[in-house]
């Protein structure tokens, strides 16, 4: 038998209710109506109340517990607490641990309650969760139990991102050490409380690399006090901001002094740019994982009500941001809302949640609203993450961001009523100043909330009717907006009560089309390319990679938009010249060039893409002066040095080179301009984009002659030297020796190191030292662990096949310092890739390129390294201070030291440069030792050792490793080395100052006591002033 179903009652008429409070969740009501009426009793008892934990399945499934099932710690605004942050990832998104003994305790008590309950537990099958659930996780470091959020799960539904939520600090973890949330754990908020720093945005899109670790190192782990400034409701993130003690100075304000951050401004519209980018991303999330299924795209919202100049009629505000901005529901339409939130209740409570139904924006469904679980009609604004989405409550006006399982789909009789929020604005009123004051909003809500308003049409302002509001029940009837110019909360406006102007059609200039096109240099230097539409490598199209470029690229796209969009009057093509074309791939408008002309149809080449389509002539329109401004972007280019190998390019070589081209950032320099472009020597990824094609038979030199045979697996090991040799005689592939594959020079230096980006701030993880012009440091990019393990099973291959025919002509063939060679390893005799510190009378020092550990081999332990091998980049890369053209060719040995010693103790690096082979570095020293440029202390050390050693002292040369091996210990690295160790390593480090425990990364070199005078004499005179700053800044 089912349970008998609660009936409630109104508070106020006695009738039966569907509708409660939402302030105390209490009390119900029948309509708007009365609860309007009984406000005035009931606002004395109406008290704030957290909703209780939503029971979700029957007791023989476990129950799934949800953020919103736990309470939450809201802290009023103007609350000071003391707190430790815990997590930081930027200035806009940390954690912190309040030091009260309620919030400790409650940590200790459900940390223990967890390793109470599932200590020993082993899941035979793995438990999946869903997103946005709260588990029990076992964490890798110590395998314990905590509560973690689900934040995301793998493609492979194998494991899933866990936030710790008492803690801060995300991992991912497998799906075998997460369970279901135990009814016995306390629903306790989370003890991390989010926050972030108020009144600050970022200079540019995003937090620099520089002011996170700044920040960590300034205020992670430490006790501070912390001022709650605001919440945002939409996450529950509280907006604070931070003492600093030792500056006494607030966090906000350190930040904008530092130029790490821009004072927040208030009440600013998004910049049509700005909102272009966000519908783009929100664009992307809802295509992501849309294929098959269903998008909902017949069920458009419905119209809005309709209203006439000089009406009047009864209203309730249920939702206000402004004067201007206000959303009203009709008094005479409460019990049709009534009626159809009935019928929504129905209707979902009979449709289970789908993982086929992915709502596309702009349509409409039914969303479950977070505070009161209730179910409402909703549009579908964006996509703010791939299961997250922004929705508008059609009828009541506000919006919320919610879960894809909070959605359904409506049926068409659902649709059938109109939209019953109706947007308004004030009439006669206008802000004092630049924007609406917080104050003013508090006041118009305490005037307008829960009253019954009399509501006149004035008039019509941005798709909102402009309106004047009367409370006729306060005696004397109140005018909204005289209550608020003789408070000084607005002022007098006469303007806004004129009926909205008709939007009029832009009218298209008569002036001359004018119109130019980007070019390439063509003096020889090189120039960032980015290919737009590939054809085959006799004809391409790309474009410049210029930020500021790209930007008025976006810029236009919303021009083009507006422009086309609006009424004009009809548009004949003509070929040759320039006009509007929307494409039917995305919608969107584009510049075109008009080719050829027919009936219905025209066809067109897109100038800023180097595409071309046909396109209907009603998707056609006339161009203005003004979008002409920005040259054509397209370039259209051929790669010079290479021809097919046949009469055409085949299949599979038209596929290297769209793998080697496409998505990349490519290096060009113009060799010739003909009838076909730009004739283009292309680099990617530091490789000759023409010798790759034909090194891997995929093309042949321009200077070679056809050949239709099959090549000859001989011919398959053609090395890069012998295309180039072959590009300047003219001998063909067959005359070049190919007996053994090719290989470098025991000297070759010429290997390419990983680019860094430019103007990256990072705490690097130092491997070796040679000189401030020669040093190593691992690279922060992530290892492609199956790439290195099959280049590692071919290197095994080729040194046990050709190890005996080199072993004899070894220690004759001694490589030169900073060349690549291979290494064989002494703890697990496997070989490995290296790059030679110093070579030595009879063995050599050597650091393994992709591991960072360093030892001292002997001469038949070294082989040369084929060509092939060298493709994939190194995880050690080249560095150098930045002002290398001031720095001598020979280095005091003093010099040098103090340089190994200041990198070892934690410095910052930020790359200014790539001079081709070298990474070019400034480097500062850490927050705690002054932040001092490491930079210009060498040079000083250098004038120091000018005056005060005016003898010969013994040296190093800047570009031949001397005693390298000091700078880093000689420690055995593990039998087998794991690429993923040194990127975990890394990661370590960027949240830490410079410290390390593995040996392999040990640095500080053996010193004479009479080094160390000498390097402690200098660093002391080098240091003094960098002391002395930071002690006056403690103070």
């Amino acid at each position: 038998m089912p349970p008998l179903r609660k009936v409630n009652f109104c508070n106020f008429c006695g009738q039966q209710a569907n509708f409660r409070c939402m302030r105390c969740k209490k009390t119900f009501y029948c309509s708007v109506v009365c609860q309007s009426e009984d406000w005035r009793a009931h606002r004395h008892i109406c008290k704030a109340s957290t909703p209780a934990p939503m029971n979700q399945g029957d007791a023989s499934t476990p129950q799934r517990v949800y953020l919103r099932d736990l309470e939450m710690t809201t802290l009023a605004k103007g609350t000071e607490i003391q707190a430790t942050v815990l997590e930081l990832h930027s200035p806009s998104k940390f954690f912190l641990l309040a030091q009260s003994p309620e919030v400790l305790d409650a940590l200790h008590q459900i940390t223990t309650e967890l390793q109470k309950t599932y200590s020993g537990c082993s899941s035979v099958t793995a438990y999946t969760p869903n997103l946005g659930e709260v588990c029990a996780v076992q964490f890798s470091h110590d395998l314990n139990w905590y509560r973690g959020l689900v934040q995301s799960m793998a493609a492979d539904q194998k494991t899933a991102s866990i936030l710790y939520i008492d803690f801060g600090n995300e991992e991912d973890v497998p799906l075998n050490r997460i369970q279901p949330l135990a009814t016995n754990i306390k629903r306790a908020p989370p003890c991390a409380l989010r926050c972030c720093v108020a009144r600050v945005v970022p200079p540019s899109d995003t937090w620099t690399g520089e002011c996170c670790i700044v920040l960590r190192q300034a205020v992670t782990g430490k006790n501070l006090t912390v001022s709650v400034v605001g919440l945002l409701e939409s996450d529950h993130v509280h907006a604070v901001d931070i003492l600093l003690p030792f500056m006494g100075k607030q966090l906000s304000t350190f930040l904008i002094e530092c130029g790490y951050a821009l004072e927040e401004e208030t009440n600013v519209k998004p910049t049509k740019q700005e909102i272009n980018a966000l519908e783009n991303a929100s664009l992307e999330n809802f295509k992501r994982l849309s294929n098959g299924k269903d998008d909902n795209t017949w069920a458009q919202p419905p119209e809005p009500l309709t209203q006439a100049l000089g009406d009047s009629f009864s209203v309730v505000v249920t939702h206000l941001q402004s004067p201007l901005d206000i959303i009203c529901q009709k008094v005479e339409n409460a019990s049709v809302i009534q009626e159809l939130q009935l019928k929504l209740r129905e209707h979902c409570l009979q449709l289970p949640a789908s993982q086929n139904f992915r709502p596309a924006p702009g349509t409409a469904c039914c969303a479950q609203f977070s505070e009161d679980n209730q179910w409402y009609r909703a549009k579908v604004l964006a996509y703010s993450s791939e299961e997250r989405v922004c929705v508008g409550y059609i009828d009541f006006g506000n919006s919320e961001e919610v879960d894809l399982a909070c959605l359904r789909p409506l049926s068409t009789s659902l649709l059938a009523l109109p939209m019953q929020a109706i947007p308004c604005a004030l009439a006669g009123v206008q802000p004092v100043g630049e924007s609406w004051s917080e104050a003013c909003v508090l006041a118009m809500q305490s005037i307008v909330s829960n009253r019954i308003l009399c509501v006149k049409i004035m008039g019509g302002r941005e798709d909102k009717a402009l309106v004047s509001l009367i409370d006729e029940a306060s005696d004397p009837q109140a005018n909204v907006a005289e209550v608020l110019i003789s408070a000084g909360y607005a002022a007098p406006s006469t303007s806004c009560n004129q009926p909205a102007e008709q939007p009029t059609s832009p009218r298209l200039s008569e002036e001359p089309l004018v119109w130019s096109c980007a070019e390439l240099p063509t003096d020889g230097q090189t120039v960032a390319l980015l290919v737009s539409v590939v054809e085959n490598p006799e004809e391409f199209y790309c474009r410049i990679h210029n930020p500021k470029d790209h930007e008025m690229l976006i810029e236009l796209g919303a021009q083009l938009k507006q422009h086309c969009k609006a009424d004009a009057p009809p548009f004949s093509p003509k070929a040759g010249e320039p006009c509007c074309a929307m494409f039917s791939g995305d919608g969107a408008w584009y510049r075109v060039m008009v080719k050829e002309v027919f009936e219905e149809h025209a066809s067109v080449y897109y100038v800023d893409y180097g595409n071309n389509s046909w396109v209907l002539k009603s998707d056609l329109r006339a161009i203005t002066p003004r979008l002409l401004k920005l040259p054509f972007q397209a370039v259209r280019c051929w790669l010079a040095g290479v021809l097919p190998r046949g009469l055409e390019w085949s299949k599979e070589a038209l596929l290297w080179f769209q793998t080697l081209v496409d998505g990349r950032q490519l290096s060009a320099r113009v060799l010739s301009v003909t009838d076909r472009g730009y004739g283009v020597e292309l680099e990617s990824n530091g490789q000759s984009v023409a010798a790759t094609l034909i090194s891997e038979q995929q093309g042949r030199s321009s200077t070679q002659a056809v050949q239709l045979s099959v090549p000859t697996p001989r011919e398959t090991h053609q090395s890069h030297s012998q295309v180039q040799a072959s590009n300047v005689t003219g001998a063909s592939t067959k005359d070049a020796p190919a007996e053994e594959p090719a290989v470098a020079a025991p000297s070759a230096v010429d290997w390419k190191t990983v680019e860094l980006p430019l103007n990256q701030t990072f705490e690097p993880c130092v491997a070796a030292v040679i000189s401030p012009s020669l040093f190593y440091i691992l690279s922060p990019s992530q290892v492609d662990v199956k790439k290195l393990q099959q280049l590692m099973m071919e290197l095994a291959t080729y040194c046990n096949s050709n190890q005996a025919s080199y072993s004899s002509s070894a220690v004759q063939n001694k490589p030169a310092p900073a060349a690549a060679c291979c290494t064989q390893f002494s703890a697990d005799n496997n070989w490995y890739r290296a790059v030679v510190l110093e070579a030595e009378e009879n063995e050599v020092s050597v650091i393994y390129a992709d591991y960072g550990n360093t030892e001292k081999v002997p001469y038949s332990r070294i082989m040369p390294i084929p060509l092939h091998l060298l493709e994939l980049p190194f995880q050690i890369t080249r560095c150098a201070l930045s002002g290398k053209e001031h720095f001598p060719a020979v280095w005091p040995v003093e010099v040098v030291e103090l340089f190994k010693s200041l990198l070892s103790e934690g410095v910052l690096a930020t790359v200014q440069s790539f001079d081709g082979s070298t990474n070019l570095l400034s480097v500062t020293l850490s927050t705690e030792r002054g932040r001092g440029q490491l930079n210009a202390m060498i040079l000083d050390g250098l004038q120091a050792q000018t005056r005060h050693l005016p003898s010969p002292t013994p040296t190093l040369k800047a570009d031949h490793p001397n005693n390298s091996t000091s700078s880093t210990t000689p420690v055995a690295a593990p039998d087998q080395p794991q690429p993923a160790s040194v990127t975990e390593t890394y990661k370590g480090l960027e949240s830490t100052t410079f410290t390390t425990s593995s040996p392999a990364m040990a640095l500080g070199p053996t010193q004479t006591p009479q080094q160390k005078d000498k390097v402690g004499k200098l660093q002391t005179q080098l240091m003094v002033g960098q002391i002395i700053t930071h002690v006056q800044i403690r103070i």
